[in-house]
């Protein structure tokens, strides 16, 4: 990932130590008094879910400006903006929130007025599952790809981010045409989101220009994808630093587990079968119905349906579509003598992996020598795995294994592998690294760097190539700038 490029002014800047960096600060546009911000903090971290969180506090003087301040509250935009010498040079790092909380006003005294604030980004509201629940909406998506502009109907970072209250034009997204024939929607929008990330190693963060940016995966087809070094943070410029060894991470064999989902051409999905059971001259099966015991004729009897895979093994199914209607239904039963039952309840919609059917005989013996239904379907194989390990790494380490799961894996190739394999692959390599990390602070302000973006770190005459975990920008009215940055080596 790349560092946000800035404009050609604040670039000049960016290294000056003869300029004090400060912070503007508007809300809904409106840009807030500059004397009067105390304290701006703004966090940018990668979580272990897989998306990047920004959230900030401010501390203001409202002895003044209450009158401003009275007309904002809970959910209004806050733009953080980071200034180079004068207003010419600033540039626009933030989009956040104000939080549930508002705006809150203290006061000490008599004349100390001040108010603190907390800002949160779009993720805040995407985790939100009370505001994202419609049980009008189906939670199952089929035939989706996993992001793609041009189609967003069919596109999952589109359809994730509109249940979360989300358009199309909200997104920012790369191009990833994997299909992922059938997922199950259990989550919020936000943690749905960070699994796909995760699954395709994309960029998610709710961004200073748009509401959800998901972008920067290596397996982007059309888009270009870049660790080079944005810039490069020598010990001429940094106030503190500590490294340190951060192999907790470590693992050289994977075990890469999910169930896997295939699609099928129409087939057989479900024949009904007897253990009571005649045959006639050439062996065929037929099955007498003498009585009404049989669940077939009893209320409510599901019949689930079955398909086989490519291989010829018979596999549950999780979605089918085109089913034989009622009358293909009706015409495909084959009984001995021309005798037909009378179809009391035949539904294929109230579920995806099952019809509902009850037939009546109308107390006839009736020899059934077959009913079937007919459709396409959407096949589970549980527990499949994928296995890698690095025996030269096992031979120094000993084995250390990693367990990982994934629900949005893709059964698509990539250069000639099999998705799957190759994210296997790729999480072998990227396990098996033994890291240096690094909590740095310096006194610029570094506002262009994002949270897993590279930088250089240059400390005493040793280059490294790093990646940001997390950043803070510490502006204090009273004292000087800190950006502290945690790092990884890559």
């Amino acid at each position: 990932m790349k560092c946000y490029e800035l404009p050609t002014a604040c670039e000049a800047g960016l290294f000056n130590k003869n300029i004090r960096p400060y912070v503007r600060i508007a809300f809904e546009g409106n840009y807030f008094s500059d004397k009067d911000i105390i304290e701006c903090v703004i966090q940018s971290y990668r979580s272990v879910d897989g998306g990047t969180r920004n959230l900030g506090d401010l501390i203001l003087d409202t002895t003044e400006t209450r009158e401003f301040l009275d007309n904002y509250d809970t959910g209004d935009d806050v733009q953080i903006w980071y200034c180079y010498g004068d207003n010419s040079a600033c540039f626009m790092r933030f989009n956040l929130k104000i939080d549930d909380n508002g705006i809150q006003y203290e006061q000490t005294g008599y004349s100390k007025k001040t108010c603190r604030i907390h800002l949160v980004d779009h993720s805040k509201a995407l985790s939100d599952e009370k505001k994202q629940k419609n049980w009008t909406e189906s939670q199952i998506l089929v035939h989706s790809v996993v992001c793609d502009e041009t189609q967003p109907e069919k596109s999952l970072v589109h359809l994730l981010s509109k249940r979360g209250g989300f358009s199309a034009e909200d997104i920012d997204c790369c191009y990833l045409p994997f299909n992922v024939p059938y997922v199950e929607i259990t989550r919020s929008a936000w943690d749905e989101l960070c699994d796909l990330a995760k699954c395709y190693g994309a960029s998610l963060e709710c961004s200073k220009d748009k509401c959800i940016s998901f972008t920067e995966s290596p397996y982007d087809t059309v888009n270009s994808f870049s660790d080079e070094k944005g810039l490069t943070l020598t010990d001429a410029f940094i106030t503190h630093y500590r490294s340190y060894n951060d192999n907790d991470e470590y693992g050289n064999s994977i075990r890469l587990k999910y169930t896997k989902y295939s699609e099928t051409e129409r087939q057989v999905l479900w024949e009904f079968s007897d253990s009571h059971s005649w045959y006639d001259e050439d062996f065929n099966v037929w099955y007498p119905f003498t009585n009404d015991s049989r669940e077939i004729c009893q209320d409510n009897y599901k019949a689930l349906y079955t398909a086989k895979d490519a291989g010829g093994k018979v596999r549950s199914v999780v979605y089918a579509e085109e089913i034989d209607d009622k009358e293909t239904f009706e015409k495909n039963i084959i009984t001995d003598g021309g005798k037909k039952f009378e179809i009391e309840v035949y539904d294929t919609t109230s579920n995806k992996n099952c019809a509902v059917i009850k037939l009546n005989r109308k107390g006839e013996n009736i020899a059934l020598r077959s009913a079937t239904i007919h459709g396409k379907a959407i096949i589970s194989e549980t527990n499949f795995c994928v296995y890698r390990h690095d025996e030269e790494e096992i031979k120094k380490h000993g084995q250390q294994v990693k367990n990982l799961s994934y629900k949005y894996l893709s059964n698509d190739e990539i250069d000639g592998v099999p998705y799957y394999e190759r994210r296997a692959n790729d999480l072998l390599e990227e396990y098996k690294k033994r890291h240096r990390s690094f909590y740095v602070t310096t006194f610029l302000c570094l506002s262009n760097v994002r949270a897993g973006a590279c930088i250089g770190l240059d400390i005493e005459g040793i280059e490294r190539k790093v990646a940001v975990d997390e950043i803070s920008l510490r502006y204090k009215k009273e004292e000087a700038f800190s950006t502290e940055l945690w790092l990884t080596e890559k």
